[in-house]
């Protein structure tokens, strides 16, 4: 199968009727790691609202929940909302909410959370920018999730829906001691597993990924900007680019074909540091046939 082989089956389906099997596609085949790391950081969106960070913080095994959570939504995206996989899965998640003072509004939100924070992700750091049948899918996907959940009336153009959840937040979410204790947990267990050299890099990184509504509702730092002129490792440090050698090379130079003004030759700069992990994963490769 070639790359694009998805691509041009999902332009062939209409994503309002058809947003399961877009969905499925994406999930599975062209985005797989992407969108479980999107959904992993949703999780912050909950923290950062202070009647979900209050019931997520006084449960336990707040891994376990996490792990289950995220294995219970695979086989419904897998199988289908209708299909008895999914009908039992939306039963359980109905279920498990029980006897928590969840609000339909927090439903709301949290569904919201999911459906745009996964194209957002997409959108800064996927392989790809998804389509427009995609965008409309995963709207449409996550509003008739709602729908079988007693969440009527969600939005399910993606535009609309960024707008509401922009609003929700504006006005909502805030710093709570039980948030703030639930993203340190997390932040700790995620760097527990990673190599330990890597574990302090975990909470600034997690906290560089979020948008600062969310960010400073957690109580994480802002991440240091860099610094004004610095444009890389083929620089003396904070000279940058003078532009005045017109050599090409420096790709962080805002002037077209500018070199570097060290020695007058022309160097290439280190390709910024997030993208490297952003784009692999051997969960990813693994569903999507070795891709």
């Amino acid at each position: 199968m070639r790359r694009f082989d998805h691509l041009a089956r999902i332009a062939e389906l209409d994503p309002h009727r058809d947003y399961a099997e877009i969905y499925r596609l994406m999930v599975f085949h062209e985005f797989p790691w992407d969108l479980r790391t999107a959904g992993k950081l949703m999780i912050w969106h909950l923290y950062a609202l202070p009647s979900t960070a209050r019931v997520v913080g006084s449960t336990d095994a707040l891994l376990d929940r996490a792990e289950g959570t995220a294995l219970t939504f695979g086989d419904l995206i897998e199988h289908g909302l209708d299909s008895p996989q999914g009908r039992a899965t939306i039963g359980l998640v109905n279920r498990s909410h029980r006897g928590w003072p969840i609000s339909t509004e927090d439903h709301r939100y949290a569904l919201a959370g999911l459906t745009v924070t996964t194209l957002r992700w997409l959108d800064r750091h996927g392989w790809r920018r998804p389509s427009t049948n995609e965008r409309i899918a995963v709207a449409v996907f996550y509003a008739e999730l709602g729908r079988r959940m007693g969440v009527p009336d969600l939005p399910r153009d993606p535009d609309v829906l960024a707008a509401f959840l922009s609003g929700f937040e504006r006005d909502r979410l805030a710093h709570t001691r039980e948030g703030r204790q639930c993203s340190e947990r997390t932040i700790a267990m995620a760097g527990a597993r990673v190599p330990r050299p890597l574990a302090p890099l975990v909470g600034p990184a997690i906290a560089a990924l979020l948008d600062d509504p969310v960010r400073a509702a957690v109580g994480l730092p802002r991440p240091a900007a860099p610094s004004a002129g610095h444009c890389g490792p083929c620089c003396p440090s904070g000279a940058g680019c003078s532009g005045s050698c017109r050599r090409d090379g420096c790709r962080r130079h805002p002037v077209p074909g500018a070199g570097c003004h060290r020695s007058g030759r022309a160097t290439r700069s280190r390709r910024p540091a997030t993208t490297p992990w952003l784009r692999s994963s051997s969960w990813g490769r693994a569903r999507s046939g070795g891709r």
